[in-house]
């Protein structure tokens, strides 16, 4: 099982709007994704940023996916933007959700 950690940022006063795009676009879209097992979603309180956990049965089909989410471009003027994505292969040993580090 390999585990992906996607953060978001977030435009605090469109946090709504990007659940509604989670919850109607990119849920459905990435249980589609082959090896897909689950994925939680995290909106911290300050609505600033998101956290979303995707397992993947392999390294492989979760690497596809990271790849695919690294390569949206960044754009101010949408209601998020991908702040970090992460391959894990263990949970226990994953950057904390929400730390962010300068790449």
């Amino acid at each position: 099982m390999t585990t992906l950690l996607i953060s978001l940022d977030l435009d605090p006063d469109r946090a709504d709007e990007v659940v509604r795009l989670l919850r109607l676009e990119m849920a459905p879209w990435m249980r589609q994704q082959p090896g897909f097992v689950s994925s939680h979603w995290f909106l911290a309180e300050d609505r600033q940023h998101c956290t979303i956990t995707v397992e993947f049965e392999s390294e492989p089909e979760a690497a596809e996916v990271a790849r695919a989410t690294l390569a949206l471009p960044s754009n101010p003027a949408r209601s998020w933007n991908v702040g970090r994505v992460d391959t894990v292969a263990d949970l226990d040993f994953a950057p904390r959700p929400g730390l962010r580090l300068e790449r």
